[in-house]
């Protein structure tokens, strides 16, 4: 996948996944995770964090969440529950070069777009309720972003037809 002049493998793109992520929402105080999650709960787009490749050149992290497909009462408590899913998913794969598997988004004329899902999910159980975290990332084709968008899929693709009573 290619970023200006640099280039970076789906494994790398796993272990900028993982590492934005524990940065953001473990390695920082509480307080500071807790606005984080808040501010994307709201929709907004937010800006992360700034990294920089060999010759000066930056590119610029963002994160959005999306909640559509999650059930039950959403709480920072909750969400972190779903990023240390994802997390331990993403570093147990990642143990093996090649192993994490990325699916490219196609658009309306089936071409491929540049919008990576990365092949972790963050499942967490809550009473009854079943959500399952996994992210994008979408470089940008004209200015040095990439984009995580952090997204609750609907669980039940995940749950094998003899659980949900189906036969």
């Amino acid at each position: 996948m290619a970023f200006g002049n640099s280039t970076m493998t789906y494994d790398q793109l796993g272990s900028l996944a993982a590492n934005l992520l524990h940065k953001a929402f473990i390695e920082t105080t509480r307080t500071v995770s807790k606005g984080l999650f808040r501010r994307l709960e709201e929709g907004e787009t937010v800006g992360v964090t700034r990294l920089e490749f060999e010759g000066d050149e930056t590119v610029q992290l963002n994160m959005t969440l999306d909640v559509s497909q999650y059930r039950g009462d959403l709480n920072y408590s909750r969400f972190r529950d779903s990023i240390v899913a994802i997390l331990q998913d993403l570093i147990e794969i990642l143990k093996e070069e090649g192993a994490l598997r990325t699916y490219q988004e196609r658009g309306p004329d089936e071409q491929g777009t540049n919008k990576v899902l990365i092949g972790a999910r963050g499942p967490t159980v809550h009473g009854s309720d079943i959500n399952v975290l996994m992210c994008t990332m979408t470089p940008s084709l004209r200015e040095p972003l990439i984009l995580m968008d952090l997204m609750y899929m609907d669980a039940d693709q995940f749950i094998a037809p003899s659980s949900r009573g189906e036969s």
